[in-house]
């Protein structure tokens, strides 16, 4: 891990279920930190879904060492909402998040 290519910021949120008092739920996003990451060379895949061009995008990020992040949260880039697909320790310095934005 190079700390000068830590050079965005992204806020980690993990989603929290609230009961909606009619038996279900809603989630609701719970900011849980903000670090800096560094960003990686995404891949790009397009398709076309109900006759719309669907862009899906993943990117993988480096982040200082976490074992609290999980599958399942999101982090905002910006205005960009980025979906955790995946978490992986590359030795204990560093921690990649492998996220999707989906672009309709």
């Amino acid at each position: 891990m190079i700390i000068g290519r830590m050079t965005e910021r992204l806020t980690l949120q993990e989603p929290v279920k609230t009961p909606d008092g009619r038996g279900g739920y809603t989630t609701v996003w719970t900011t849980r930190k903000t670090v800096w990451a560094e960003p990686r060379k995404p891949t790009f895949n397009t398709s076309i879904v109900a006759g719309a061009v669907s862009s899906d995008m993943t990117r993988e990020w480096g982040i200082r060492y976490d074992t609290d992040v999980r599958k399942g949260w999101r982090a905002l880039w910006g205005d960009r909402i980025l979906d955790i697909q995946h978490t992986y320790d590359y030795g204990r310095e560093t921690t990649i998040l492998v996220c999707r934005e989906v672009v309709r």
